[in-house]
């Protein structure tokens, strides 16, 4: 039996067949990733963005991050990117999730959709405030 410490608690996953451990994985990652959307999204996006990104956005880009996170926290787990958590939680009978990776993929969906939905003229207005 593995145990991994998510933001949802401890999950226990079954070991007794290690080709299903990959499987059970993705669901409890997932889990942790929608967690932490449904965090970020009730917990204030806007300052977030101003803090992590240093910029202010509009109504409309809000709006298109929140559907383009929603959208994520609904896709599956991309194993090239949790790689090294597959390879950890495999290694070992006790794993505690970070957050670091899912982070850095939620950035990722937020900085595209950031900068690609602002106008030249909100930017500069945005670097001169």
């Amino acid at each position: 039996m593995k145990t991994v410490k998510t933001a949802n608690g401890v999950k226990k996953i079954e070991d007794w067949n290690l080709d299903l451990v990959p499987l059970q994985l993705r669901y409890i990652l997932q889990d942790h990733r929608a967690t932490l959307i449904d965090k970020l999204l009730q917990g204030g996006l806007v300052a977030y963005i101003d803090y992590k990104f240093a910029t202010k956005t509009t109504a409309k880009t809000q709006e298109v991050i929140k559907q383009k996170l929603s959208e994520l926290k609904q896709s599956g787990i991309d194993v090239l990117l949790y790689h090294s958590i597959f390879e950890l939680v495999l290694s070992n009978e006790y794993t505690a999730l970070h957050n670091t990776l899912f982070y850095e993929e939620i950035d990722l969906v937020i900085k595209t959709n950031l900068f690609q939905n602002q106008s030249v003229n909100e930017r500069t207005q945005l670097y001169f405030q």
